[in-house]
C-alpha cells in the first residue's frame, strides 16, 4: 500500500500511471477530498484503505470512500461501523489494530482484550474482518512485535482472517519475514515528504 498522506494528487496519479492502485491515508477528510479529485480527473480504479485514528464521528462520512479500515482500535470503534455500515448496506473490511509493544500513547486493542473483542466482532454481519494490524515502538527491534503479532494471526485467524497490516519503509523486510500480507509504504515510494 502506498501510504499518500500529505502527498499531491500528482505524485499519486505518477504512481497510479506505474501500476500502484491500494493507497493509504491517515485523515478522513484528506482522504474523501483526494478521491474525489482523482475521480473527477478519470482515475476511479484506486482503492483506498484507512490508516490513521478514527473516531466514531467521522465513520458515516468515511465509510463509502474505502475498502478497509487498518486502525480498528476499540469495540466502540466496531459498534459504529458496524451499525453505519449496516443503514449503508456496505462491508468494509477492517483489521484490529492491536497495541502490541503496550505504548501508552498509542491506541489500539491490548492483547489481553482479544478474545473479548473477537466474541463481540463473531456477531457483527456488516464487517469483514481481513486481519490484525500494528505499529512496533519504534525504539524497539521490530522483530519481536512482528513475531508476536504472527502468532496472534494464528491464534485468532478463525474469526478475524489471516491478514497482517504491518511494516512500513524502514522495517518492511522484518515484516515480511513474519507473514505480513500489507505493509504501508511512504518515504520508499515518495520520497522525503517537503
Amino acid at each position: 500500500m502506498a501510504v499518500s498522506k500529505f502527498q499531491s494528487l500528482e505524485k499519486i496519479q505518477d504512481l497510479y500511471r506505474q501500476g500502484q492502485r491500494v493507497f493509504g491515508e491517515n485523515y478522513v477528510q484528506e482522504l474523501v477530498t483526494k478521491k474525489k479529485a482523482l475521480e473527477d480527473r478519470g482515475v476511479r480504479d484506486l482503492e483506498f484503505h484507512f490508516i490513521g485514528k478514527l473516531q466514531t464521528n467521522k465513520v458515516k462520512v468515511l465509510l463509502p470512500h474505502v475498502r478497509a479500515i487498518h486502525s480498528v482500535d476499540s469495540q466502540r470503534l466496531i459498534e459504529e461501523i458496524e451499525r453505519r455500515a449496516e443503514a449503508a448496506i456496505l462491508r468494509p473490511e477492517i483489521y484490529l489494530q492491536v497495541n502490541i509493544d503496550s505504548e501508552s500513547s498509542k491506541g489500539g486493542i491490548s492483547v489481553g482484550e482479544m478474545d473479548s473483542i473477537c466474541r463481540f466482532l463473531s456477531n457483527c454481519r456488516s464487517l469483514i474482518p481481513v486481519g490484525l494490524m500494528a505499529i512496533p515502538d519504534p525504539q524497539k527491534d521490530p522483530e519481536s512485535a512482528f513475531r508476536r503479532m504472527s502468532e496472534l494471526s494464528e491464534r485468532f485467524h478463525e474469526i478475524l482472517g489471516s491478514g497482517l497490516s504491518m511494516g512500513m519503509s524502514r522495517d518492511y523486510p522484518a515484516a515480511i519475514r513474519h507473514g505480513a500480507t500489507i505493509i504501508r509504504m511512504g518515504t520508499a515510494l515518495f520520497g522525503s515528504r517537503e
